[in-house]
């Protein structure tokens, strides 16, 4: 049994720790405020209205997910959408229109022009390119299904997402699943017809189109205050990392607390998982801050997530969706709204009233994220009246601002990749984990977090067979 550190309570902190003490080992997590979680979070309203903090659902893209949330107790809290939100919503020349989920609708649907289809369906007899890795999302999608498709779908889900801007992100880190497609397949259309992308020997990974979301009936924030009740005494909150070093005979490592309760800890390995600019802010090695101090220099837009409650009859919408996702072209001041009440129950406080959730900002408006809750409240009713004819003004509003809110897998981010594996080769025992390396949902954060408990465990376990065998 190995004693390990994690440094940083959010999703990644928490998920790699529960791992590992799972495993056998002895952990202690240790975050610098006084809450874990991150950026999950949810309130709850005496009233009975519902609002996350950050993301709104988890992707169940692996068996892992599955098996992480049996093994915490939760399967009965745990919802899946209603029908009412299989459809989704992206506003074409002003006007809200239904996504195609089949080729028949996306040969009928109002969101593409005649041209636009045609260009679509000839995608399979295009080449691919060899050069993907200097490739953006923009580029790609251009390409591979033309300008109109980039536009509309592609840029508003890219904002919706990332919040961030397709002429930016890298299609190889960003969307690494559209590069495998034609990298595998030759082609997008044929690669889903044959299947998706194809997955190593006993891979759990659910394909995207075939996995479902859920959320719990109490909100996201059950699952890290689960994590950190099972992880018990573990668990250290109010608790900064001031120094990370080495031991002199470079075998164990030492974390430093700005903290007169606990000066520091000896451990036989380090798992950083903070945010990406909390590394400036954590003293190291100079070879290790040369290393790791420019991944603080990834993209991170401000966005923020205002959450409205109304009477029902205040919409005339039928709110019969997940939400909906605005490209930049349409000129709205918001990204995209979340139908909150007709994607999981509880979120309203019954059937005669609605919640949805607005985001700002990201990449393409940082300036409206940084506006007051009064503006950006203003800004919302008008999308929404011209959106889902709303009438009046909210019952319940609840407004979070992330300054730094969603990584951007930009052209250069290979660049970052090769700095956090270099600084993980060249100072063994020390591990880095988050959402600014290896995908910025939820689902992809916890798989991540699951192969990394793994790779530490069999690192640990081959380090001392070594030890024992010399």
């Amino acid at each position: 049994m190995a004693h390990i550190g994690i440094i940083g309570g959010g999703i990644s902190g928490l998920t790699v720790a529960w791992q590992l003490h799972q495993l056998g080992h002895r952990v202690d997590l240790y975050e610098a405020s006084e809450r874990i979680g991150g950026a999950i979070r949810t309130t709850i309203s005496p009233d009975g209205w519902m609002a996350e903090w950050g993301p709104n659902t988890i992707i169940e893209s692996s068996g892992r997910i599955k098996k992480l949330v049996r093994s915490l107790d939760l399967d009965h809290h745990k919802i899946y959408p209603g029908p009412l939100a299989k459809k989704r919503y992206i506003v074409r020349n002003g006007e809200m229109v239904a996504v195609p989920s089949s080729l028949y609708g996306i040969i009928t649907t109002p969101m593409l022009s005649a041209w636009a289809k045609c260009h679509l369906l000839a995608e399979p007899f295009r080449a691919r390119n060899q050069t993907l890795d200097s490739e953006t999302v923009a580029d790609f999608v251009r390409r591979r299904v033309g300008d109109e498709f980039l536009k509309w779908p592609i840029d508003a889900l890219v904002g919706g997402i990332y919040a961030g801007d397709p002429e930016r992100l890298s299609v190889r880190h960003a969307f690494p699943r559209l590069a495998l497609l034609e990298e595998q397949h030759g082609s997008l259309i044929l690669g889903q017809l044959k299947g998706g992308v194809r997955r190593p020997p006993g891979s759990d990974e659910i394909p995207r189109n075939k996995a479902d979301i859920f959320s719990f009936d109490k909100g996201l924030q059950l699952l890290p205050d689960t994590l950190a009740q099972k992880l018990g005494e573990s668990v250290h909150t109010s608790l900064a990392a001031e120094r990370l070093e080495q031991t002199p005979d470079k075998t164990r490592w030492q974390i430093h607390f700005s903290d007169s309760r606990v000066s520091s800890a000896e451990l036989d390995a380090v798992i950083y998982a903070g945010t990406a600019d909390g590394l400036t802010g954590i003293r190291m090695p100079d070879k290790l801050t040369e290393l790791l101090y420019p991944v603080a220099e990834i993209p991170h837009p401000p966005v923020t997530t205002l959450t409205l409650g109304f009477r029902r009859e205040q919409i005339a919408h039928s709110l019969d969706g997940f939400g909906v996702l605005i490209p930049g072209t349409e000129g709205f001041p918001i990204l995209g709204t979340l139908f909150t009440s007709s994607l999981f129950p509880g979120r309203a406080p019954d059937e005669k009233h609605a919640a949805v959730t607005c985001f700002f900002g990201g990449t393409r408006q940082p300036q409206i994220a940084k506006m007051v809750e009064g503006q950006q409240i203003h800004l919302a009713l008008q999308s929404l009246e011209k959106l889902l004819g709303l009438r009046g003004s909210p019952l319940y509003a609840h407004r979070i601002c992330w300054p730094r809110a969603i990584p951007q897998y930009e052209l250069d981010f290979g660049r970052f990749i090769r700095l956090m594996d270099q600084a993980e080769q060249d100072y063994p025992g020390l591990y880095l984990a988050g959402n600014y390396r290896t995908g910025i949902s939820v689902g992809d954060t916890i798989n991540a977090a699951m192969d990394l408990a793994v790779r530490v465990h069999t690192e640990i376990q081959a380090s001392k067979s070594k030890r024992t065998h010399t």
